[in-house]
This record gives structure tokens, sequence and C-alpha cells, in this order.
């Protein structure tokens, strides 16, 4: 059924169901429409009432080719920074930084400004001076996040991808990992195909009921900015509305030698120093072995190794979750079975006593 069909009192029943259900994406699927249009809907209602849900929503015609002299300046901006780039990567690394341009709205500004070939590129490279904004809004932005007044779990959560290596037996391994800075606590999930790659999917279905579930939200994610793996963040817009379903302060950020990034690094340090570099030794000879070994090897992490420094130093990851879980009076009694088992092993310490 087409949005269009849909009544103010259809419109006001939908957002309700999704309200109920605590589900967009299932409500969405139900009704056949967008999350885009749900959430036009919904801002309509916020604003206006049911009178918001009556007006009809006239679309501007769209102009993908049409570029202003704003983003015309981004992207020459870019091309003397990276001018072997051509207009697919320049594409990804924008709409990153929040530019909305399409492929060929780029290549058209390179080709009036006589840059659509690499040689081109180059040349306009070595005659202009780089100024590259970024890297200082990038430093503006870290510093509001260093030393935060008051910090608590989901504060600030960083996540990344990384090419861990090829292993003899079970191929590629990729990394995407979600870690919170308060807590220490970490999740992982990995790929053995790049093309399979969809972090968005994971982070709705598991991390968000996660979230859901305990009564937790993450106010800050930044997203630390790889050239290789930029697209497998930004791909058909889906983490936009994931950002906005559960109110997330999103930001793409480089490294840049960051002290922000320094435990997200030691995290991942210790994951290649005591698991990756062990899986030969330990017989694990396939992709599926090594997601289990990982998951054991992350439920001790996260309910058994102490964080070493900072304000939860002598604590495990887990008790400084469940102490905010707490202080958000989450009735534990109504958990799933499965949280109540491993919180329960948590407070035996079953976990300190398997290594």
């Amino acid at each position: 059924m087409k949005a269009e069909v849909f009544n103010s009192y259809n419109k006001y029943m939908i957002l309700k169901h999704a309200l109920k259900e605590n589900n967009v994406s299932q409500t969405c699927n139900l009704f056949g429409i967008s999350r885009t249009t749900y959430y036009n809907w919904k801002r309509a209602y916020l604003k206006h009432g049911m009178v918001g849900l009556e007006i009809k929503e006239h679309k501007k015609p769209v102009m993908p080719n049409k570029v202003n002299k704003t983003i015309e300046n981004e992207i020459l901006s870019y091309v003397q920074r990276f001018p072997e780039d051509g207009p697919n990567r320049i594409y990804y690394e924008l709409k990153a930084e929040g530019f909305d341009i399409g492929v060929s709205g780029i290549y058209n500004v390179l080709k009036r400004n006589n840059l659509s070939k690499k040689v081109q590129r180059l040349q306009y490279c070595k005659n202009k001076k780089q100024n590259y904004r970024g890297n200082r809004n990038n430093r503006n932005l870290i510093r509001c996040f260093e030393n935060p007044k008051t910090s608590y779990v989901g504060y600030l959560v960083i996540q990344r991808i990384d090419f861990i290596g090829t292993f003899e037996g079970i191929g590629k391994i990729y990394q995407y990992t979600l870690y919170d800075t308060y807590s220490k606590w970490g999740s992982v999930k990995i790929y053995n195909k790049k093309q399979d790659i969809d972090i968005w999917d994971y982070f709705e279905l598991k991390l968000g009921y996660l979230m859901s579930t305990l009564n937790l939200d993450i106010d800050n994610l930044l997203t630390e900015k790889t050239r290789e793996f930029i697209p497998y963040f930004i791909k058909n817009n889906k983490y936009k509305d994931i950002m906005e379903d559960f109110n997330i302060n999103h930001k793409f950020i480089s490294h840049e030698n960051n002290s922000i990034f320094n435990d997200m690094d030691e995290f991942n340090k210790f994951l290649v120093k005591e698991f990756y570099s062990k899986i030969t030794k330990e017989n694990i000879d396939s992709f599926d072995k090594v997601e289990r070994a990982l998951h054991k090897f992350l439920r001790h992490y996260n309910f058994a190794r102490k964080i070493s420094n900072g304000c939860n130093e002598g604590k495990v990851p887990a008790k400084v979750i469940l102490e905010r879980v707490a202080h958000n009076n989450v009735d534990l009694e109504t958990l799933p079975l499965w949280i109540l088992t491993l919180i329960n092993s948590l407070k035996r310490g079953d976990y300190n006593k398997e290594k």
C-alpha cells in the first residue's frame, strides 16, 4: 500500500503501533511503508498533532546533479588532499562528512574544473596549498569528549572495522568492534567475507535489542573513519535512520593519533595477543570455531577481567553495566532468562574461576 492512501487516523495508529511494539522496522514492514515515511509522520505529529498528519506531503523534485558552491568547494578541497581518488571514493568520504551529493554530481564538478582525469587532479594538487578544515574540526570535537564533567555507560561509544588477517584453514577475518569507553565493555562481530559486512543490521538486531532490554542508551557514537571501510558504515543511508531511531549523536572521526582512541586500541591489541595469535595453537581450524571461541573469550573478558585503571578500576565491565541498569530502575526479575543467568554467574564469581 502506498503511503499516500493512509489518512490521518491510519497514520496515527501506525505511529501508536510502533510505540507499543518498540520496533520501528517491524512496523514499517508490516504496513508497507519506508522508515523515512514513518519518521516524516512522527515529526509532523509531534509538531502539529493530528492536523500534521492531514497535511499532504509535496515532494520537491530531486536534482542529484545540481551542486551548490559550498559542496563544490568541499569536493575541490578533497581533491587537493587525495588527488588519486575518483568520484566513487569522493562520494563515500563526503557522505561520511554529512554532504548529500551523488556520484554523478561529483563527476560533473570534476569535469567542469578539468579534474575528471587522475593526471589532472595530481597536477591540481601540486598547484594548490593543502588547507583541510576537517582535521581542526575533529580536534575540537574530540576535546569536548576527552574530559567530560560527568560520564557513564553509553556516554561515549566508539566503533570501527579492522582486517585482522588471513589464517590457514580459516581464511580472512574482518572484525567489527563496538567499545564503551566508560565501562570498557567490548562487543565484537567477525566476518570472513568483506561483502558480508553489515554493520547496521547487527547493530539494530543485536545491540539495539540489548539496549532496549536493559533500558540503556548510547548518547554519543564515534565511528573511526578509515578509507578502506567507510563505505560499510554509510551504505543505503540505513545508519541515519538507526541513529534517529535510537536518538544517538553520531560522528565520523579520523584516528590521527587522538588519545580518545587509546583504550579502543589497547582492547584490539589485547584481542590480537590473547586470542587471535593463539588460534593455531588451540587447533581452531574453521571460521565457525573461531566465532564460538571468540564469543567465549569475550564473555570472560566482560564478566571476569578487572579494569586496570580509571574510575572503575577493580571492577569488571559487566559490573559497571549492571550498576547503570540498576541506576535506571530496571527490574532485574523481568529480564530474559539468559541475561539473568549471566548476572547470577557474575554475582557468584563463576567467570573468575574459569581461568
